[in-house]
């Protein structure tokens, strides 16, 4: 059984050293794998064509979108101010008008 252990403990570093030694020229003799045709080529081009026209209409959508959210967002603003403005209006009242029971209930006595 230890002589398993050995073998396996000489072979698997040996195919390591080995496989990774392989890869190295292989990667050095560059140039790709498989060329690309001329075909593929154009296909590529218009891939790229396409996609720049679609980004180009994404972007127009983002900027109508973010002008839509804009002029929202000014409404809201203005109806939250108005809402604002009501409830400061009462307090006003209610000054006034919490003195008026004051005076009724000393007018009683």
């Amino acid at each position: 059984m230890d002589l398993v252990y050995v073998i396996a403990g000489l072979v698997v570093p040996a195919a390591t050293v080995l496989g990774l030694r392989v890869w190295l020229v292989r990667s050095r003799a560059g140039g790709p794998a498989h060329p690309v045709p001329d075909q593929d080529n154009s296909q590529l081009v218009a891939s790229v064509a396409a996609v720049q026209e679609r980004l180009a209409e994404l972007t127009g959508q983002l900027a109508t979108m973010s002008r839509d959210w804009e002029e929202r967002d000014r409404r809201l603003t203005t109806q939250l101010n108005a809402l604002l403005a009501l409830t400061e209006r009462p307090r006003g009242f209610d000054l006034s008008v919490g003195e008026q029971p004051a005076a009724r209930r000393s007018s009683r006595s």
